[in-house]
């Protein structure tokens, strides 16, 4: 547990990990990720599939920023918790791409949480085809 995250609950620690990537702040999120990390997101498209390791996660989330010129959004809806370390948060995906194609998308994203840090990054999109579309 690092410092930073020692006084964190489980759902304050996954608001500061849609902080962190909201301003783009890398390294706040390499704190809170393990270096093993995973995030797995669940659709068929150039985005898709496992990331493995907190670069990789942030290579992901980098890209998914920059294919939108900085206008992805990830907005938490409600964030539920089962005080073990897993939180499903229901989450607004919002953005746009150079070319004028948006996305405003309803996601699942499922949070496992050790030792004060994200040790895995489960994402379900609303509808695979517009997701799919959107990063095509």
């Amino acid at each position: 547990m690092t410092a930073s995250t020692a006084k964190l609950t489980d759902a304050d620690l996954v608001g500061a990990v849609f902080q962190a990537f909201t301003s783009a702040d890398t390294a706040a999120l390499g704190e809170l990720l393990h270096p093993g990390a995973t995030w797995n997101h669940r659709n068929d498209d150039p985005l898709g599939g496992m990331h493995q390791g907190s670069d990789a996660i942030i290579a992901y989330l980098a890209r998914s920023a920059q294919l939108t010129g900085g206008t992805l959004r990830a907005v938490p809806q409600s964030v539920l918790a089962d005080g073990q370390g897993r939180i499903c948060v229901l989450t607004r995906v919002i953005g746009t791409r150079p070319d004028g194609r948006s996305l405003d998308n309803p996601q699942i994203v499922l949070f496992t949480l050790d030792g004060g840090r994200v040790r895995s990054i489960d994402q379900f999109v609303g509808d695979p085809a517009a997701v799919a579309a959107f990063w095509a």
